[in-house]
């Protein structure tokens, strides 16, 4: 075969909160590793997205890193690249399996023959996993993780490098006003992707307008408004669809999806035992959905919308040529400025870069 799927973690099940290394030890190019985490629900809803779990995924050669992205920040990238409609089961009962997914692609596609991780080129890969079992279910002691990596066997290739997508820039954003993130300019960047996540509030609660300017100001190559930018990209974005099935009752039952913006549309209906009205008592945007109805309803629904995980997408050149990528390596001074929007002091916002890094 040209091409396999290799075990890089059986199936393990993980108590508490804690980080996982895990030695990397296959010697095929990989082009994609994938991550499965799974918790038996306890609660008929939920105290935080799935992705909550997951709270930092790395990849390390020694000191220097590969990958470095939380749970959120991953699903977003996975999605937009992609182009898949979401990472989540979006299965919530009791008893019954959360179950979330995650990935890191080094190719622009899976098996891209001119992208791939070469293991062979580094002395002590090393992924690393830390997770806290209980962020997304409050009475989940413990939570199953499995690894797997999409290798080349018997397809020689000769890839040219591999993509690398790291979080750069994280912080609580200030009250009011902007502030500046120095960009590295030592690889060139495909995309960049800007996070802006509170529970509960869509992603320009958080930061409302991005801009990038180079040498102090000498040329400005990006300045949009985040939530004009998020409206004209509707024609240009898969939109995030996920399913989702649960139980609410006469009290409002908390559950939360991937797509975060204002006007992110979910359908419910009962399941079983008749005809029985199920409502939203209040309207939350940002992923979050309280949900009432007869006690002891079980529903399904699927949900519409934009942003994944409080996430946008800014691509650099096409996607898919290697050459159209934006080259700033003759650039001494790469700047990303961005304002606080209307949320004061609270969330986060990260920028997460995805670069070209050549062997």
């Amino acid at each position: 075969m040209n091409y396999r799927r290799t075990e890089i973690l059986a199936e393990t099940n993980l108590v508490g909160a804690a980080t996982l290394p895990i030695e990397i030890l296959i010697k095929e190019p990989i082009s994609r590793i994938g991550l499965k985490w799974r918790v038996v629900k306890t609660l008929a809803g939920m105290i935080e997205a799935p992705h909550a779990d997951i709270v930092r995924i790395e990849l390390l050669d020694g000191s220097d890193v590969l990958h470095s992205t939380d749970g959120g920040q991953n699903q977003a990238v996975c999605i937009y690249d992609r182009k898949t409609p979401t990472m989540n089961h979006g299965q919530h009962l009791v008893a019954n399996s959360e179950f979330s997914a995650y990935g890191i692609d080094f190719g622009r596609y899976l098996y891209d023959p001119m992208l791939a991780l070469l293991p062979t080129r580094f002395n002590n890969l090393q992924l690393r996993v830390t997770y806290d079992s209980n962020n997304c279910d409050a009475g989940a002691a413990s939570g199953n993780l499995e690894v797997y990596a999409d290798v080349f066997d018997e397809k020689v290739i000769s890839p040219l490098g591999f993509l690398m997508t790291k979080e750069h820039h994280r912080r609580v954003p200030p009250a009011a006003g902007f502030w500046y993130v120095d960009l590295p300019t030592d690889y060139p960047i495909r995309k960049m992707f800007i996070q802006g996540r509170t529970i509960n509030r869509e992603p320009w609660w958080n930061v409302i307008n991005c801009r990038l300017d180079e040498e102090n100001e000498k040329r400005i190559p990006l300045n949009v408004q985040m939530f004009d930018y998020y409206m004209q990209n509707k024609g240009v974005w898969q939109a995030v669809e996920e399913n989702f099935v649960g139980i609410c009752g006469v009290a409002a039952v908390q559950f939360y999806v991937t797509p975060t913006d204002f006007f992110a549309a979910p359908l419910t209906a009962a399941m079983g035992g008749g005809v029985n009205a199920m409502w939203f008592p209040n309207f939350q945007p940002g992923g979050s959905m309280l949900i009432t109805g007869v006690a002891g309803q079980q529903f399904g629904g699927l949900v519409h919308g934009w942003l994944p995980n409080h996430t946008f997408e800014f691509p650099f050149g096409k996607p898919d040529d290697l050459d159209d990528w934006y080259d700033v390596a003759k650039l001494t001074s790469l700047r990303l400025r961005l304002n606080a929007g209307a949320g004061g002091a609270a969330g986060t916002v990260a920028a997460i870069l995805q670069q070209f890094r050549r062997y």
